[in-house]
């Protein structure tokens, strides 16, 4: 294979139906910032074959979700057949898409997964794990301690998500909380059902003294191995780099991985009473509350963003090129 001078990004399935459109977008920002804004190409998958006609990449990225059934990759593979270039996939639902990834190992010549655990389970000779991360262009905000609230979350009510919130409803009287998103019940009295455009979050994240983290557990294709999603998802990378505390409800130790708790870089907890003596501790002590955004955000910047994630691919994609 060439020497990758120009990359393609296109997504994993059709805009019309992809709800993660923009995360394509911050994955063409870090190749650009790695090879120059005319080495990299960003387009949906509709037309993702024209484009790699047309521009002639020796890298082709296809990153998003390969379950739905309209997304086909037969054209994309025949042209890296007849160039010589490299057909990648970056899958961002593992392991809750997992049990669709049959569609891309006869035709994928490096697999990327967003999570660690199910990179262990593919049946491909090239799986690496490369977790999402966060934009310096869009989400990152200057750390300011006027806070418009204490304790903010965004997301589906997955049961998960539900459950927990529902058992630190006692332990949050006299907080201000704002829980944002869909399939909330009206039990969550701090709980609307108003959706965020993408956009507003990090300003959401920036005027939050805490952000909840708070995985999700729903499963849309995973019984084949039924597997656990140790993973930080890409809102823990983007909430880190807005600059605001995160408390995480810790499932597992992988976090460690990204930010480190003994270094103040975020909060763990794993009950309500737990989760209380954070929101009183950083009430008390804004200095503290500040040093642990920041500390958050310079991690993000070192270590987490788009450009990083490009990096580690071309990284590996060379290594397989040389062996």
């Amino acid at each position: 294979m060439d020497p990758i001078k120009r990359v393609l990004v296109c997504g994993a399935s059709p805009d019309s139906i992809n709800n993660n459109a923009q995360l394509r977008g911050y994955v063409g920002e870090g190749f650009r910032d790695l090879l120059g804004d005319a080495a990299v190409r960003v387009c949906s998958l509709e037309v993702a074959e024209y484009c790699a006609e047309a521009f002639g990449p020796q890298l082709v990225l296809v990153f998003g979700s390969c379950m739905p059934a309209v997304s086909v990759y037969h054209g994309l593979k025949n042209y890296c057949l007849r160039n010589g270039a490299c057909l990648a996939f970056w899958l961002h639902d593992d392991p809750y898409e997992f049990d669709f990834n049959y569609k891309l190992l006869n035709i994928a010549d490096v697999i990327f997964s967003n999570d660690r655990w199910a990179v262990t389970h593919y049946q491909h000779p090239h799986v690496y794990h490369v977790p999402l991360g966060a934009s310096k262009a869009e989400h990152y905000r200057p750390l300011h301690a006027q806070k418009d609230r204490e304790v903010f979350f965004c997301g589906v009510g997955f049961p998960n998500r539900v459950s927990l919130l529902r058992d630190c409803v006692s332990s949050l009287n006299g907080i201000q909380v704002e829980v944002l998103g869909a399939e909330w019940p009206k039990e969550i009295r701090f709980a609307r059902n108003e959706r965020i455009e993408n956009r507003l979050l990090p300003d959401y994240y920036a005027s939050s003294l805490i952000t909840l983290n708070i995985g999700r557990r729903f499963d849309l294709a995973n019984a084949r191995f039924n597997l656990d999603a140790p993973t930080p998802g890409p809102r823990t990378f983007e909430a880190a780099m807005s600059g605001t505390v995160q408390c995480m409800f810790v499932e597992g130790l992988e976090i460690y991985d990204y930010f480190d708790p003994d270094a103040g870089e975020i909060l763990l907890f794993d009950s309500p009473a737990e989760l209380r003596r954070h929101v009183e501790m950083l009430r008390a002590e804004p200095a503290k509350a500040m040093a642990i955004a920041n500390a958050a955000q310079r991690r993000a910047l070192a270590d987490h963003t788009y450009t990083q994630r490009a990096e580690r691919i071309l990284s590996l994609i060379g290594s397989l090129a040389n062996a």
